[in-house]
């Protein structure tokens, strides 16, 4: 028999989801919404939308646009995310990435594997004029990337991860073969470190790192990215041993036991 309390308990564990479902679709959308959007969006009803919209208002996780009556994130949702990342060790984090970007002249980024994509959390940008850009926040395939296809390696099944994935071709260099894409995950599994030759943007490439849990267990990649021209095969040894290094130093900078 389902009592009051456990009827309560539905509703109150529903009323969180839906807000944080609210809260994740104004983070990845650039623009200001209606909350016929954010319904729509949500599959929700016009009038919960609304009434979700307006709790997240009066807490500050949403701001209103009283003109438009447009809705975007708050300065609490700010704040929120200014002190996950110092609790996480993000800060210390973009600190190496810094480090890493003057040490090779190249863009650096820290990547989370997000269901079968890859999710930029951190990035820091090359200051050379010729420069790979991408934004925080970006979304990115797993089988043409160096930190997908770190994360692919070190996925704690990484051959049925390699079966349910789409293998579109980005470039002519994409690798859409199941058989050559697995032993390539098999290499990076041996040397540590994987290299992308142009195989998402034409002319782009990189080498990424694993960081790895206490059971060997990719959470998270660190990557450096940057033109052909100075990203060179030659390079890839040296620069696959560099970030190794600073694979070690993440993995450090990281709070033990929790998952970013």
């Amino acid at each position: 028999m389902t009592t009051r309390v456990d009827s309560d308990r539905t509703i109150g564990a529903q009323t969180v989801v839906r807000a944080l479902g609210v809260l994740e679709l104004l983070r990845e959308t650039p623009r200001a919404m209606g909350v016929t959007d954010v319904a729509r969006a949500l599959s929700l009803n016009v009038s919960t939308a609304h009434r979700v919209l307006r709790a997240l208002v009066s807490a500050g996780y949403v701001a209103q646009n009283p003109d438009t009556d447009r809705y975007r994130l708050g300065r609490q949702a700010y704040l929120l995310g200014l002190a996950a990342g110092r609790n996480l060790g993000l800060d210390d984090v973009t600190g190496i990435l810094e480090r890493l970007r003057d040490e090779t002249g190249e863009s650096a980024n820290l990547v989370v594997r997000d269901n079968n994509e890859g999710l930029v959390v951190l990035r820091v940008e090359s200051e050379q004029p010729l420069r790979f850009t991408q934004e925080a926040g970006t979304r990115i395939p797993l089988h043409c990337t160096s930190s997908g296809k770190v994360l692919l390696a070190f996925a704690q099944d990484f051959q049925q991860g390699l079966a349910e994935l789409e293998l579109a071709r980005m470039t002519p260099l994409t690798i859409t073969s199941r058989a050559k894409l697995l032993r390539e995950l098999k290499q990076i599994r041996v040397s540590g470190y994987s290299i992308n030759r142009g195989e998402r943007i034409p002319g782009v490439c990189g080498v990424a790192t694993p960081i790895l849990d206490s059971s060997g267990i990719a959470t998270a990649a660190v990557a450096m990215q940057g033109p052909a021209v100075r990203v060179t095969e030659d390079r890839y040894p040296a620069l696959g041993e560099l970030m190794l290094d600073v694979a070690a130093e993440v993995q450090a900078a990281l709070p033990a036991g929790y998952t970013i």
